[in-house]
């Protein structure tokens, strides 16, 4: 029977009856340290101090940053409308039109006026005098074009998306909107954003074959910063639905029978997941991607199903 001997550099000498001893080398590289399931790891206090931390703990919805896409007149401004304790910065008049609206609105008339509006909220915010929550774009589209006149008008020329090289135009344009956007975060202030979305022919460089695809309306980088940036990309969309509805009627015999009434009415959605082009957004661990929305006060239906997803999942997994 082989005999063991440890040596105190680690080493094992093993020797079997009759055999020249071998010695084995203690084996090297990272200590796999055991750990339970569903364990939270205590994070060092030096690193607390720093803003470490450990388990499942995701943002309250009022703290979640929005990028709301969808066609144009399908309930983006009414959802947005409906999340209270915000500001909506109106860049096209459309919050005026939606009934029961929770938010406070301000129409930019001009870049001057902008400028004015968000210099004034990033005061407040850094003086901690915050008289809203959240900070809310309608529609990006438009606050787009605002930056590309004025930037145009400060470069004296026709066409920024053409100044300079290699897209340099389309990153001043990108860098003007985002540099306000993060200042008001730096300020302490949650964002949403409305935008449009459009429906586009392609042709496939390689088979040649067209194909239609819907996309964000602003320009790629643009869309996909705020992408980036956001918690959610929400897409809103109504599409008209069958409801039926029983009907007792009554008979010249006295007789009562039920009747089915159809009747087609228009029904609003919100996806998680923009279905076109799979460019979805994090989301919470069992909360629905897709489900029907009311038309008046939809934040309430996704604060609830969102605020759900999350109780379930710290009671799973934590």
């Amino acid at each position: 029977m082989p005999t063991q001997e440890k040596l105190q550099s680690g080493a094992t000498v093993v020797q079997k009856a009759g055999q020249i001893p071998k010695t084995v080398a203690p084996v090297r590289g990272n200590i796999v340290a055991p750990a339970t399931p569903n364990t939270v790891p205590k994070v060092p206090a030096s690193w607390a101090a720093l803003g470490a931390e450990a388990g499942y703990d995701p943002k309250k919805a009022e703290d979640l940053n929005f990028w709301i896409v969808g066609p144009s007149g399908e309930g983006k401004t009414t959802f947005l409308s409906s999340i209270p304790d915000q500001i909506i910065l109106d860049f096209d008049g459309a919050a005026r039109s939606v009934p029961g609206s929770r938010a406070i609105r301000i129409v930019i008339r001009n870049y001057e006026h902008y400028e004015e509006v968000t210099n004034k909220l990033i005061e407040e915010g850094k003086a901690n005098k915050r008289c809203f929550h959240r900070v809310s774009t309608d529609t990006a589209d438009e606050w787009i074009g605002m930056i590309i006149n004025r930037l145009q008008f400060e470069k004296g020329v026709s066409d920024i998306t053409e100044y300079g090289s290699q897209g340099h135009g389309w990153a001043l344009i990108r860098d003007r909107c985002w540099t306000k956007l993060r200042a008001l975060e730096e300020a302490g202030y949650v964002w949403a954003i409305n935008g449009h979305m459009i429906t586009k022919t392609e042709t496939n460089p390689v088979t040649y074959k067209e194909r239609t695809v819907v996309r964000d309306a602003i320009f790629p980088s643009m869309s996909a910063k705020i992408v980036r940036s956001s918690d959610f990309k929400l897409t809103i969309y109504s599409k008209p639905v069958i409801v039926k509805t029983p009907v007792q009627k009554r008979l010249g015999s006295g007789q009562t029978i039920t009747q089915t009434k159809e009747e087609m009415v228009q029904k609003y959605f919100v996806n998680l997941i923009n279905t076109a082009e799979r460019e979805g957004k994090r989301r919470v661990h069992g909360m629905d991607t897709k489900f029907e929305i009311p038309a008046v006060n939809a934040w309430d239906l996704f604060k609830s199903k969102y605020d759900a997803a999350v109780a379930a999942a710290k009671k799973q997994y934590c």
